[in-house]
């Protein structure tokens, strides 16, 4: 989990309230904290689509925040490791964006490197014929088809089971699979290959290159940083109002 903390320091201000207003003092901070982080995810978010290309929904839905209590006054913008539900967790994508370092595998790179068919120093890139979603991402039923010709047994969304013999007998084609890993001592450049059965032409669809490590481009804490300077003030006005009207 990867996390921006939210604290408001009122000492100064406490001295001058009277009995009523400091009694309502924890619920106002407990309001502005958690406001102040709501309106602090979406600023990432905002910053997400300047910094990233086309960043999906899902990688947006990783941000998220954690509301302050009367108990524990911090509140939190929030870069989820374990609440994502299915797929890969926010932070194993967006964590090398925020603090630099290598990138995790995806599934069906896991797979490949089990299978031997790619290092695990590298990592898989769309060539140009990939299917590609609007995301820029290759998609789903891309993969399980590649992962089938493999007779990997990928458990991707919408893969049930590698393609068996016998459903490869069903095409005339068969023994031409579409989709295919060069040997390692292959001329052409390490990746998955696709294979027109018609002219027996052969092109890359996605290709394995050195991983690298990731320069921070989402500063989270910045970000968060000018929001709060920029907003807790005004959202604890309007919180400490309302702490107020609640007591009479």
């Amino acid at each position: 989990m990867i996390e921006a903390s939210i604290k408001f320091d009122l000492h100064e201000f406490e001295r001058g309230l009277n009995n009523i207003e400091r009694k309502q003092l924890p619920y106002a901070v407990m309001l502005t904290l958690t406001e102040t982080a709501k309106g602090g995810r979406l600023e990432v978010q905002r910053e997400m689509d300047k910094v990233f290309d086309r960043p999906t929904p899902y990688a947006k839905r990783g941000v998220v925040y954690d509301r302050a209590t009367r108990q524990n006054l911090t509140a939190a913008v929030v870069i989820t490791g374990d609440r994502t539900k299915g797929g890969l967790p926010a932070t194993a994508f967006l964590g090398p964006q925020i603090e630099g370092g290598m990138r995790t595998h995806k599934a069906f790179e896991r797979q490949l490197i089990q299978r031997g068919l790619m290092d695990k120093r590298m990592v898989a890139v769309p060539a140009k014929r990939a299917t590609l979603d609007r995301y820029g991402n290759m998609t789903q039923g891309f993969l399980n088809r590649i992962m089938a010709d493999l007779q990997i047994d990928y458990r991707g969304a919408g893969a049930t089971r590698v393609r068996s013999d016998q459903s490869l007998k069903r095409n005339k084609n068969y023994k031409k699979a579409r989709y295919f890993v060069p040997k390692k001592d292959s001329h052409l450049y390490p990746g998955v290959y696709q294979r027109d059965p018609s002219s027996n032409a052969i092109f890359p669809v996605i290709l394995f290159i050195p991983s690298e490590s990731y320069k921070v481009r989402l500063h989270l804490k910045d970000v968060i940083a000018r929001y709060v300077e920029a907003n807790i003030h005004q959202n604890f006005e309007l919180a400490f109002a309302r702490a107020l009207s609640t007591a009479r």
